[in-house]
């Protein structure tokens, strides 16, 4: 299996200041979770966030799933 074919979607969240709810600000494809951290704290650089949070996709619980995403 190559390297393409191991990595997984991470979700990205974050927030500004402390007590700002967080926003999903995108994704990353990664191998595993460090990787992942690395690469979203390069990538979304842009603010100076005071959390970022990295989510395997794989892990997320759907409370609704709207029928026509990712069908």
């Amino acid at each position: 299996m190559t390297a393409a074919q191991q990595r997984k979607t991470f979700d990205i969240f974050a927030r500004v200041k402390r007590g700002d709810q967080l926003a999903h600000i995108g994704t990353v494809e990664a191998e595993n979770e460090e990787l992942a951290k690395v690469y979203a704290s390069f990538t979304y650089d842009e603010e100076d966030w005071a959390e970022m949070v990295v989510v395997d996709r794989s892990g997320l619980v759907w409370v609704r799933k709207p029928k026509w995403l990712f069908a």
